[in-house]
């Protein structure tokens, strides 16, 4: 997921658990403060300049707000399909009627 704010450009990169957030301290508090515990991060251009370091960091993490994962996900409820349903009201009444 990439930020970006005047020069400066941030990537974040998912990292496997139990890595922790690798990066800035800038970084490292904003990701803390948002709740992500393993992250790579990238960054390119003048990053000297806090304000827009931060801002490009805000606008990596404001992206990722819009991916939809699994336990945001609606329950799905199946229904058997006509042919597992009517198969299984004929095995039930079928032998019924063979004896």
């Amino acid at each position: 997921v990439h930020g970006k704010c005047g020069s400066v450009r941030v990537r974040l990169i998912p990292a496997p658990r139990g890595t922790g957030i690798v990066g800035a301290p800038v970084t490292k508090k904003l990701l803390q403060f948002a709740g992500v515990s393993d992250c790579f991060t990238c960054t390119t251009g003048h990053s000297k300049t806090r304000g827009n370091f931060m801002m490009a960091c805000f606008n990596a993490l404001s992206k990722t707000y819009g991916y939809l994962t699994p336990e945001f996900w609606r329950p799905t409820h199946f229904v058997p399909s006509p042919y597992q349903e009517f198969t299984d009201y004929l095995s039930a009444h079928g032998k019924d009627k063979a004896a």
